[in-house]
C-alpha cells in the first residue's frame, strides 16, 4: 500500500494496518527526525506511506523520503495562487506539498 494514508505513522489507522500484517518501509530505513512527508503550520508528520506484507519487506532495499516540497517555502509553490508566478520553476521542487517515497527494491531475475 502506497499514498497519503492522511495519518501519522503512530496513530491507530497505522497502527491497525500494522496489526494486520503490514510494515511501513520508512521505519525501517528512515530514522526518526527525517521521517517526515509533511509541514503544517510549522510541524512536521509523515502522513504518505508505503506499507508492504513480509514478503516484499524481504525484497525492500532502501525507502528514503525525498525532502524536496514540504520543506520548501511557500513561495516556490506549484499553485501560483500564493506566489508571484515568475518565480514558479517546472522542476521537481516544490512540486507538491507532501514529500515522495523512493522505495528501491530488489525484483528477481527473468528467464532468458
Amino acid at each position: 500500500m502506497l499514498g497519503d494514508l492522511n495519518a501519522s505513522g503512530e496513530e491507530d489507522p497505522i497502527d491497525t494496518l500494522e496489526a494486520g500484517g503490514l510494515a511501513g518501509v520508512t521505519k525501517r530505513f528512515v530514522p526518526a527526525p527525517l521521517r517526515y512527508s509533511y509541514l503544517f503550520d510549522g510541524l512536521a508528520g509523515e502522513l504518505d506511506h508505503a506499507m508492504v506484507g513480509r514478503q516484499l519487506l524481504k525484497r525492500v532495499t532502501s525507502a528514503p523520503i525525498w525532502h524536496i516540497n514540504a520543506d520548501e517555502p511557500r513561495i516556490r509553490d506549484y499553485n501560483t495562487e500564493y506566489n508571484p508566478p515568475g518565480l514558479y520553476q517546472p522542476d521537481a521542487y516544490r512540486s507538491s506539498d507532501h514529500d515522495p517515497l523512493v522505495i528501491g527494491l530488489t525484483l528477481p531475475g527473468g528467464k532468458g
